[in-house]
Order: C-alpha cells, then structure tokens, then sequence
C-alpha cells in the first residue's frame, strides 16, 4: 500500500472515529493535543534531548468505566537529535530530523484530576533529512526503517473538565536503522502537550 493511500486511509478512520464520538458521547469522548517533542536517539553518538519538534492531532476514547478508558490517537510527530558542544567527536551526525505519522493505543485510568496512562505506539517514517558533522546533507546515503513501534508512557492532569496538561515519554522498540549492519538506532522522547477535550 503507497503511503499516501495509507494516510488517506488512517484520516478516513479518524474521521470516522470522531463522527462516532461526537453522535454517541455519553459512550466516547474526543479531543484534540499539541505540543511538542524533546527527543534523543540512542545509537548515533549523540546525547542530551536537544532535538524539539512538534506534535499534535486527533485523540478518541472509548469509556470502558468511570474511571477505565481506551484510547486511539492520530498524529504528526518530529523527532529526531541534535548535537551540541559536549557530544562525541567521532559521531558522524550532526542533525537528524524525522517526520512521523504515528496513532498510540492505550488505557488509562483516572483518579481526581490526573488521568495515567500506558501503551504502545505505530509510527510510519514520512520524511527525514540527515546532516553530517561537516554540515553536508547526507539524507541520500542513510537507510532508515519506516516501520516503529513505541512503548508509551504518561499522564495527564486536568485543570477543567475539556482542559488538560500531558506529558507523555516514549521509547522505540525496534531499531530506526533499516540495515542492522549500520548498528541500532533507538528513539526515546518526552511530550508536553496541551489535551482539549469535546
């Protein structure tokens, strides 16, 4: 399946999740998030979350109890590293920048105003550019795996009944590097978002 057809299929189905909320929302609930990522990918010699890139999308859950949801997300996430003064010499990198479509699936409980939460995560590989040590955009010569998946983590406080802070850290678990010759790259980041909810 080409990438766009899967996009236009995974808008279809939130499109469809979020009419289906809004008909029946004494039984599901849908919102909206945005933010951003602080991220670091272990395996390119880089350290610290110095990469920040934006997040934000569709978020539906299904009300399982009064305090027991489930919950799908489709959204756009950067990810990526950057190095900075301290960082290894010997790294090859200078800046990776990577653009995902990603839809988390978790369940979370609620309990007074923070709402905790855990699960895994899909990302398809949109787009990235990578730049060497020697600022030459050496995006051509890299071979990234399209396909990852995440554990995710997090919570959620509620300052109203619509309105939320979420802060949510994420781990790959499978290797950004297509060629396992070339080494394990694995992401981690941490997302501060904004939650509204309908």
């Amino acid at each position: 399946m080409k990438l766009t057809n899967l996009l236009h299929l995974m808008l279809l189905v939130a499109t469809l999740i979020f009419i289906q909320t809004t008909a029946q929302a004494q039984r599901f609930q849908g919102g909206i998030t945005a933010g951003f990522n602080m991220s670091q990918l272990d395996g390119d010699r880089l350290a610290g979350y110095n990469q920040i890139g934006l997040v934000g999308g569709l978020r539906t859950s299904a009300l399982l109890t009064d305090k027991w949801q489930l919950s799908l997300e489709l959204l756009y996430s950067q990810l990526g590293s950057d190095r900075s003064r301290n960082d290894d010499p010997f790294s090859i990198y200078d800046n990776i920048r990577l653009n995902f479509v990603e839809t988390p699936v978790f369940i979370s409980y609620t309990d007074w105003k923070f709402r905790a939460y855990a699960g895994g995560s899909y990302a398809r590989l949109i787009n990235y550019k990578v730049i060497d040590v020697l600022g030459e955009d050496i995006t051509d010569n890299q071979s990234f795996n399209p396909d990852l998946f995440s554990l995710i983590l997090g919570v959620t406080f509620h300052f109203t009944e619509k309105f939320g802070l979420d802060v949510r850290w994420s781990r790959h678990l499978n290797s950004l590097q297509a060629d396992a010759g070339d080494g394990r790259i694995l992401g981690r980041q941490v997302g501060i978002r904004g939650v509204y909810l309908f």
